[in-house]
């Protein structure tokens, strides 16, 4: 296998064993969110804080071998996708490239599947926390009531009024 070939598909292996920690950090992220628990939501979250650091950094390691390959192959880096370096590749390499490209899609499908579910999850607590709020709200600032001689009377809300004495 030629060596940016053999270098693509190191870099193309690590990536996949970063997407799928970070895809089980995801599902356990979900847990989290589900329970409730803050905490360990900030842990995870710091968690793939620090893979996608790792990953931004192999991906600028794939970006220049890339870069590499087109000027070996002739083509501009523009042109140059991973599906076609795969099919460009010869022999043994193409294929090693072109099944890791398989793995590769499927890691980064299921990652962003459980990233959309948890998103969900997210978006319906925050709603559920707002429309509490907007619950609470009305409660706490009810409309005026009218007092003796007609006049508005502000005076209390209606948290005040459940708990006076009669």
């Amino acid at each position: 296998m030629s060596p940016l070939f053999l270098d693509l598909a190191v870099v193309l292996r690590q990536e996949i064993e970063y997407y799928r920690r970070l895809l089980a950090l995801v599902q356990r992220e979900r847990g989290r969110i589900v329970k409730g628990e803050l905490r360990g939501l900030h842990d995870v979250v710091g968690k793939k804080e620090a893979i996608a650091k790792d990953l931004a950094a192999l991906e600028s390691t794939r970006a220049s071998l890339v870069a590499r390959l087109a000027g070996a192959l002739g083509t501009s880096e523009e042109e140059l996708t991973l599906a076609r370096i795969a099919r460009l590749a010869p022999g043994e390499a193409g294929e090693t490239l072109q099944a890791l490209l398989v793995e590769f899609r499927s890691v980064v499908g299921r990652l962003v599947a459980a990233n959309d579910v948890n998103r969900t999850l997210l978006d319906r607590s925050l709603e559920f926390v707002h429309g509490s709020l907007s619950f609470f709200r009305t409660v706490a600032c009810a409309n005026p009531t009218y007092g003796k001689g007609g006049r508005v009377d502000e005076s209390g809300s209606a948290l005040a009024v459940l708990n006076r004495m009669a």
